[in-house]
């Protein structure tokens, strides 16, 4: 096989050409498999038994990977710079709170996983106003787009967070999980809805 212009010609001079299109598809298709992965996790949580920490630290890393995928495949934001640097920051602290291991960490980890139900919570109001302002209203193709990214960014950090939720409180525990798993299910039709349009455009 030789290379003539940047093109892989085969023995038996068939072109093989390869374009950006392909590898965006590519990286589309590990986003809504990302999102579908943590929505299932999500989803199953309840009605399986306790997870083990290697299950945890997999789907927060699940979800920080999608969601920095999400920003890359984004042709933008609803919201400012810092905000979106604070939503990084955010996908990956679920991360470190579930591989804590030195008692040290351990005990900075129990702090903050007792802020989760906040989290989630605010999360999954700011992703229902992205999501609700993306179906409800009338913004176009490209400003639908922008918004579903933006929640479902929004949507993965909220389930990133309720993973490692252990509230004291069953209340608590189960009020997460069923705001969770609205938030799983919207996460899933709009990972979709922002796939095809992705595609259509």
């Amino acid at each position: 096989m030789s290379v003539s212009g940047g093109v892989a010609v085969g023995p038996h001079d068939h072109l093989v050409t390869f374009s950006g299109t392909t590898g965006s598809l590519w990286l589309r298709v590990l986003l809504i498999g990302g999102a579908l992965v943590v929505a299932a996790f999500v989803l199953l949580w309840p009605f399986l038994e306790q997870q083990s920490q290697r299950t945890v630290v997999i789907v927060t890393w699940i979800a920080a990977g999608t969601g920095l995928l999400d920003f890359l495949l984004a042709k933008g934001v609803d919201v400012p710079e810092q905000i979106a640097l604070v939503l990084l920051v955010a996908l990956a602290v679920p991360v470190t709170v579930s591989r804590a291991r030195e008692p040290w960490l351990v005990s900075a980890a129990t702090r903050i996983a007792r802020l989760a139900p906040w989290v989630v919570g605010t999360a999954a109001a700011a992703a229902a106003t992205e999501f609700g302002r993306a179906w409800l209203g009338d913004r176009g193709q490209d400003g639908v787009a922008v918004l579903l990214h933006t929640g479902l960014a929004i949507a993965l950090v909220g389930l990133s967070w309720s993973t490692i939720c252990r509230p004291r409180s069953p209340r608590t525990l189960t009020a997460v999980r069923i705001v969770a798993w609205g938030l799983a299910s919207t996460l899933v039709a709009a990972a979709g809805h922002a796939t095809i349009l992705s595609t259509a455009g």
